[in-house]
């Protein structure tokens, strides 16, 4: 594998200190240890050196976009995510729901779990769709079936080449070949986990911004390098993933690089919806399991049940402290004229 030194912050090209070293991919079993600097101001956090450019597709063979459609959740959770999307954000009512679905719904963790499982966009909203990196496809299916006109971009080839196939929308392995395809402008554009994968953030943000319509606006979230989670796990933090997550960022380095991208930014907080999985699965790369995601290991009781106490307890942390969820979601919108690509 071909590497390229970053000893600069890719957001503002400041010098930073080694914040992790000797950092092993745990998750998906990429062989190599690697290394995270960190900007002593934002805390932003980032691969140095990192895979070149010819090298990133190769980073994904095991990856979430070479599956078909993920594992279905257990009905109880999944009535429970739809009832609390109905309440807040006016999504159709579940046929019959049982009462410990109704239950679980009303939990607060459990509702803005659901939200962000739409991007807090609203029922009642339709228009055109920009999903960047949709992987799968799920949450553009999801969307469709809400009424919107939606297209995707993924980096992964056969998993875009399955979509379009399999599903008939629109999906494009790179933003360049959309946009020389003189796709319109879109009225939301959703970065689901997706930025901390870019080498150059700033850049990609820049082409989005110039593809959105005048009041249309990016919906993105990412893994937040000063969460609880980070503190407590350090180079075992699930959100690090090298060498996947060239860039993890805090929200004062998100609210930079899309600031200098020319957005401006409506709401950033960090959110605890990842709270329990990411505590399960950084513990156990903390006492030396691999390849926890591609090979899925057999389930731990009462590991999980921490996971779920760890979560309640991040919840009420956050109250006290903002900045210490495990996820950072973001709404902003192009300032100005919004920059428009022409061909």
């Amino acid at each position: 594998m071909q590497l390229t030194k970053v000893p600069n912050c890719p957001i503002d090209g400041a010098l930073g200190t080694v914040q992790y070293a000797e950092v092993r991919d745990a998750f998906f079993g990429t062989q190599g240890r690697w290394t995270y600097r960190q900007h002593i101001q934002t805390g932003h956090l980032w691969l140095d050196p990192r895979p070149a450019d010819q090298s990133i597709s190769g980073l994904y063979a095991n990856y979430y976009t070479h599956s078909g459609e993920p594992l279905a959740a257990a009905g109880v959770w999944n009535q429970a995510m739809a009832l609390a999307l109905s309440t807040k954000l006016g999504y159709p009512m579940p046929v019959k729901p049982r009462m410990l679905a109704k239950l679980v719904s009303v939990l607060p963790t459990v509702g803005a779990a659901a939200e962000l499982e739409v991007m807090r966009i609203q029922a009642s909203e339709t228009g055109r769709l920009l999903d960047v990196g949709c992987g799968g496809g799920a949450f553009l299916r999801r969307m469709r079936k809400a009424g919107w006109t939606v297209t995707g971009t993924e980096p992964d080839a056969k998993a875009a080449a399955r979509l379009a196939a399999q599903e008939g929308f629109p999906v494009y392995y790179s933003l360049v070949d959309m946009i020389q395809a003189r796709e319109q402008h879109f009225d939301v554009i959703v970065l689901s986990h997706v930025i901390e994968h870019l080498p150059d953030p700033i850049h990609t943000l820049t082409q989005l911004r110039s593809l959105l319509n005048a009041d249309g606006r990016l919906l993105l979230t990412t893994p937040n390098a000063l969460s609880l989670g980070s503190r407590i796990f350090g180079a075992s933090w699930r959100g690090l993933e090298p060498p996947r997550h060239f860039n993890v960022f805090s929200p004062a380095s998100l609210r930079q690089a899309l600031e200098l991208a020319g957005f401006h930014i409506k709401r950033i907080n960090t959110d605890v919806r990842l709270a329990r999985g990411i505590w399960y699965l950084s513990y156990l790369a903390r006492i030396g399991e691999c390849d926890l995601e591609s090979a899925r290991g057999p389930g731990r009781r009462l590991l999980k049940l921490a996971g779920y106490a760890f979560q309640l307890f991040e919840a009420v942390a956050v109250k006290l402290r903002p900045s210490l969820g495990e996820e950072i979601f973001c709404v902003a919108t192009a300032a100005g004229d919004g920059g428009r690509v022409t061909q």
